[in-house]
């Protein structure tokens, strides 16, 4: 589908404040390295469209689209957008901290409001980007976390026992392929210019 399709908000959509972001959380972190600079690879990342940087991969959904749901879009610290995914459920995500030096960039935001019923035990989701320089290379380091539903399986089994469950079902096996499946998005289309 074409980065440029126009998308309007969903029927019966209600736009809700992001979850409190909690400690109780599981995850998984991913890395790869670009072989551009720095500069060049931030460049690179602005310019290309969510659409393309999340394809689906292992049985989960990638990116279709984005719809700003705030007016600066969703760059700035507290914007937001309306997520439309390749199986036809949608996600929100807000950025929580957007913070560029000479040398690195971190970029980190929620993700709530699942419609896919794939999602039901999942409260919300927290990504992480960090962009750091090595010499003329960028090494991009990804952490997802995830905190569940403490009244859906395997939430009810607590955040210790249900975490454990959730890596091992999920963060350690489809999630964690969707996300190397990203990271090499990422890496190709910096290094392609």
């Amino acid at each position: 589908m074409s980065e440029t399709i126009r998308r309007s908000l969903p029927p019966g959509f209600v736009e809700t404040p992001h979850p409190p972001v909690s400690d109780r959380v599981v995850s998984r972190v991913e890395t790869t390295l670009i072989d551009r600079p720095f500069a060049e690879t931030v460049r690179a990342v602005d310019a290309t469209p969510l659409s393309r940087r999340h394809p689906a991969a292992a049985g989960l959904p990638g990116v279709v689209d984005t719809l700003p749901l705030t007016p600066n879009g969703f760059g700035p610290v507290g914007g937001r957008h309306l997520v439309f995914l390749t199986d036809g459920t949608t996600v929100v995500e807000q950025v929580l901290d957007n913070e560029r030096s000479e040398t690195a960039w971190r970029f980190r935001y929620v993700v709530w409001g699942y419609t896919t019923p794939a999602a039901k035990a999942l409260r919300y989701g927290l990504g992480d980007f960090l962009y750091t320089a090595e010499g003329d290379r960028t090494r991009v380091t990804w952490t997802y976390s995830f905190e569940l539903k403490p009244d859906v399986f395997p939430g009810v089994l607590g955040p210790g026992l249900g975490g454990f469950l959730l890596k091992l079902a999920f963060l350690n096996g489809p999630y964690g392929a969707w996300m190397r499946a990203g990271l090499a998005a990422i890496k190709a289309a910096v290094e392609r210019g």
